[in-house]
C-alpha cells in the first residue's frame, strides 16, 4: 500500500522488530510435535498437557510481540480470534473429559492465526506516518472524511484518540510525546492508497 504523501506528514521510522515472534513460534512447532508423536504412539501421555501449554505460552509471547508492534494491531480480528484461541487451548489443556488432541488442534490453529498476522506485521502491512503536533491541540478530523472514523479521544495522548474500521481498511490515530516535542501518529492496516490530503481539519 503506498499513502500519498501531504506536507508537514512523514513516514513513520518506526520499524517492525519480529525476532521474537519467529524464534517463539519456531520452538512451538517442536513442542507441538512431540505431543503428536506421545499421542500416536501412546507413550509419555502424561507430558502431553505440559507441552501442549508450553507452545500456548510460545504462541502467546509470539502474539504479544507481535501485537505491540503496531497500534493497529488491537482492531485486528486475527489478533481477537488468536486469544479466544489461547484461552481456549489453555482451558481445555488439563480437562480430564477433553481429547488432548481438542486442546493440539486449538493450539495449532492459534498458530495459522498468529503466523497470519505476525506475517503481515513483518512485511510492512499497509503504512505509517506521523506530523508534529501541539500537545495542547485538539485532535478534529476533516468532516467529509468522518463516514468511517470515530474520535475517541480528542485531547493527544498516547492511547487511541480515533480508529477507524471497514471491511477494507483498520486505522487509528495517537500521539507520541517525545522530550518535548509531539508527534500525531496515523497507523494503517490496509492495501489499499490511503489519501492524507485534506485529512485533518485544519488542511480543509
Amino acid at each position: 500500500m503506498v499513502g500519498l504523501f501531504v506536507d508537514g506528514w512523514y513516514p513513520s521510522e518506526e520499524k517492525a522488530v519480529m525476532i521474537i515472534p519467529l524464534f517463539t513460534m519456531a520452538a512451538s512447532l517442536l513442542t507441538m510435535a512431540f505431543p503428536i508423536l506421545m499421542l500416536i504412539s501412546g507413550s509419555y501421555i502424561s507430558f502431553v498437557p505440559w507441552l501442549i501449554l508450553i507452545s500456548d505460552i510460545l504462541l502467546g509471547l509470539a502474539l504479544l510481540s507481535t501485537f505491540s508492534q503496531r497500534r493497529v494491531l488491537i482492531l485486528h480480528r486475527g489478533v481477537h480470534l488468536s486469544a479466544i484461541l489461547l484461552l481456549a487451548s489453555v482451558a481445555f489443556v488439563f480437562v480430564q473429559a477433553a481429547s488432548s488432541w481438542f486442546a493440539l488442534a486449538l493450539s495449532g490453529g492459534l498458530f495459522v492465526t498468529t503466523f497470519r498476522v505476525a506475517s503481515k506485521t513483518s512485511a510492512g502491512y499497509g503504512v505509517q506516518f506521523r506530523k508534529e503536533w501541539i500537545a495542547s491541540k485538539y485532535l478534529k478530523l476533516n468532516a467529509k472524511r468522518l463516514g468511517h472514523w470515530k474520535i475517541i479521544n480528542a485531547k493527544p495522548t498516547n492511547g487511541l484518540m480515533a480508529i477507524s474500521r471497514t471491511s477494507r481498511q483498520l486505522a487509528v490515530m495517537y500521539c507520541r510525546f517525545d522530550d518535548d516535542e509531539c508527534w500525531l501518529h496515523l497507523d494503517v492496516f490496509s492495501q489499499d492508497i490511503f489519501n492524507l490530503e485534506h485529512f485533518l481539519f485544519e488542511e480543509a
